[in-house]
């Protein structure tokens, strides 16, 4: 009965720990790409 009532709250850690991780992966990309827009508007102008 108690093993029951753990396992949700265990899941809802794990799921909050995952979207998490894809929201710091999706920030990592952002910045990654918005530094990439920035060097090849610099090379441009050059």
């Amino acid at each position: 009965m108690t093993q029951q009532r753990r396992r949700p709250r265990a899941i809802a850690i794990a799921r909050a720990d995952e979207s998490r991780s894809q929201g710091e992966l999706i920030a990592f990309a952002a910045t990654f790409a918005l530094f990439a827009i920035a060097a090849s508007a610099i090379f441009s102008s050059l």
